[in-house]
Order: C-alpha cells, then sequence, then structure tokens
C-alpha cells in the first residue's frame, strides 16, 4: 500500500437528485504531491470534493486514499484513513485560538491528540501562538485561515484538501498562506487544492486538473500550463482546449 497514491478516485458520477453534475471525473495525487483542481464557477468542483470527503454519495465510481477503497466509507472513517479537509474559515467563533485546535484533534476521532499536539501546529504559526488564548471571532480572515490550516496539524493528514484558501484575502496574506501551505506538504501531507486564483495554485502545486461540466478535461503540469497564459485562459472560459493543443 506504501506505492500507492495517497488519494485517488476513477469514474465518478454524481448527482443531486435528477441533476447529474459529475460524469466519470477521476483525479490521483501521488504521495508527497501538490495538485490543483481548476476550473470556472459551478462546473463540479466542490462536488468532487463531497465525494472525496464522503459527504455526498457517488452514483457509481470509487475513491482510495493510500490504496484503500473508501468509497462506502463514512467520513468519520475517512479521516481515520489520513483524510483532512479544510474548508473556507472555519473555526468556532467562541472559542480560543487553542481550544479550536484541541476541539479539532477530539472531533477527528485521533487518538494522536495531545497537548503536545497542539502546541506544534502552533509552533508553525507564530501568529497564531501569539493570539492562542483570545476567541477565533477576533481574528483577522488571514488569521482565521491559517487557523483552519494550523488544525490539520494536529491530526498530520496524509491528505489535506484545500477549497478556495485565498478566498477574500489581501496578496500579502495569501503569499504567507502559501508558503505555510508548501510547509504543510513539507511535513508529509499530499495536498489537491481547489482554488479560483490561476496564479496561486499555478505557483504551488506540480499538476493541475481542469474540470468543465462535471468532466476533467485536461491535466497538466503547472509549468507547462504556466507557460501557455492563452490556454489557461480558454480552459478557465470553458473553453475546451484539446491535450497538447
Amino acid at each position: 500500500m506504501t506505492n500507492a497514491p495517497a488519494l485517488a478516485c476513477a469514474g465518478i458520477r454524481a448527482s443531486y437528485g435528477p441533476v447529474q453534475v459529475l460524469f466519470d471525473a477521476g483525479l490521483t495525487v501521488q504521495q508527497g504531491e501538490m495538485v490543483a483542481l481548476l476550473g470556472p464557477n459551478g462546473v463540479g468542483k466542490s462536488t468532487l470534493l463531497k465525494v472525496i470527503s464522503g459527504l455526498l454519495k457517488p452514483d457509481d465510481g470509487s475513491v482510495h486514499l493510500g490504496g484503500v477503497d473508501v468509497t462506502t466509507m463514512s467520513t468519520r472513517k475517512r479521516v481515520g484513513h489520513g483524510l483532512c479537509q479544510v474548508v473556507g474559515q472555519a473555526t468556532f467563533p467562541s472559542l480560543s485560538v487553542t481550544e479550536n485546535l484541541a476541539m479539532h484533534g477530539y472531533t477527528s476521532g485521533s487518538r494522536r491528540w495531545t497537548k503536545e499536539a497542539v502546541e506544534a501546529a502552533l509552533a508553525v504559526f507564530p501568529r497564531l501562538h501569539a493570539r492562542r488564548d483570545q476567541p477565533a471571532a477576533n481574528l483577522s480572515g488571514g488569521e482565521r485561515q491559517m487557523l483552519a490550516l494550523a488544525k490539520s496539524i494536529v491530526v498530520e493528514p496524509k491528505v489535506l484538501v484545500i477549497d478556495e484558501f485565498s478566498l477574500g484575502l489581501a496578496p500579502v496574506v495569501v503569499g504567507g498562506l502559501m508558503e505555510l501551505v508548501r510547509r504543510l506538504n513539507e511535513r508529509g501531507s499530499a495536498v489537491l487544492l481547489v482554488e479560483q486564483s490561476v496564479n496561486v495554485a499555478l505557483s504551488l502545486v506540480d499538476r493541475v486538473y481542469m474540470m468543465e461540466k462535471g468532466e476533467i478535461i485536461a491535466e497538466e503540469t503547472a509549468s507547462d500550463l504556466a507557460a501557455d497564459p492563452e490556454r489557461v485562459r480558454a480552459l478557465m472560459l470553458g473553453g475546451h482546449v484539446a491535450v497538447g493543443s
């Protein structure tokens, strides 16, 4: 199992009621790799994340974590297999920074959670360490995003899924968060990033999947896409550009 991809999903079909949203969608994230899933709004990116996290049962297809088939497993069990998803600036506003970190360890069901794990998370985020006793409601948007990322350190995920971490944040804050994501990756977490900012994604990840109308239409290295802005523009505007064109 050690040589298996950190995350692999294939042939995913998913619907909301009678409306099919995903059509044979699939992607792979290797151990230690950072991958982005890009595409215009409304093409099914968040739906695919729900399937990966176990929040939406697919009509067909499979999801594997580290070679283990988790397609029919609950979200809680997927966490036990190393999956952690960061959604926006999700925090408990009335709890302190330290309490938020401890709560994440508790709700994840991780037996690895200890005071030392919380301290390790705070050590990676000096700004949070300085505000560790303050309620999350008092943090800035960037600091709340840091806290959402810091919570992942407590459970030491094998696969970290991040949904729109740069949304609504100033460029200088985003730059700092990008460095923190790199550090999380260096600590051993494979990363799947869904991101509206193409520039952020291409400067951070190794490979990119492009999605359109519920299908994966292209798979490229980030360096190749960065060198072809016209292709990126066409893909993000919903224009199906053939691979290799």
